[in-house]
């Protein structure tokens, strides 16, 4: 019920060591030191925070298994004997864990190198500790409201530019609290600092 096929999970009945007869545990518990290689990761409200930053950590794992509790999760041998890690998609419960394996394989299998174009995510929200910037299609006028001309002046820089203060401003509108992250993490050079300091914002020090 994990959403993530036996053969390509590469995670066999010999190698999880749960039994089959409907007891959930097998009958010789391995020991704690004996848990696979391959991260065994439980989605549980009780987890760590999902993040990007954790996507692309598992995306450069050979394989993952997700394993999805219900109801009331899952029998705490096999959590302690198994688990290598818990993750939550939020602080909200759901009825099982399947949706929210649904979530991490999409959020993983999506930073596979070949799946999607470098390029494209480069520069997609959280990934460097900011938002996305806006994104426009044609017409150039729609309903009154103008494609900003910077993104079709053919200016290379000034669009680049242009990208990076509407990432800079909307985190800054929309989730202050990534902005003082990425400023803690060094991700914000001076051009940021003065750019933010026109919108009224300042580090805390």
């Amino acid at each position: 019920g994990s959403g993530v096929g036996g053969r390509e999970s590469g995670v066999g009945s010999q190698e999880s060591g749960v039994g089959s007869q409907g007891s959930g545990v097998g009958s010789q518990s391995p020991t704690p030191d004996s848990r696979p290689l391959t991260p065994v990761i439980l989605l549980s409200p009780d987890g760590e925070l999902f993040t990007q930053a954790i996507a692309a950590e598992l995306a450069a794992e050979p394989r993952v298994l997700l394993v999805c509790g219900h109801y009331e999760g899952l029998d705490e041998r096999v959590r302690e004997a198994l688990i290598t890690r818990e993750l939550s998609i939020g602080d909200y419960v759901l009825t099982g864990g399947e949706l929210a394996a649904m979530v991490v394989v999409d959020a993983v299998a999506r930073l596979v190198p070949g799946v999607i174009d470098g390029e494209s995510i480069a520069e997609e929200s959280h990934s460097d500790g900011l938002l996305e910037y806006p994104h426009y299609t044609r017409p150039a006028v729609w309903e009154g409201r103008e494609v900003p001309a910077v993104l079709t002046s053919g200016h290379h820089g000034e669009v680049a530019k242009w990208r990076r203060r509407e990432r800079l401003r909307r985190t800054l509108a929309r989730r202050p609290d990534m902005l003082a992250r990425a400023f803690a993490q060094g991700l914000l050079d001076k051009k940021d600092l003065v750019y933010l300091a026109d919108l009224g914002w300042a580090p805390e020090m």
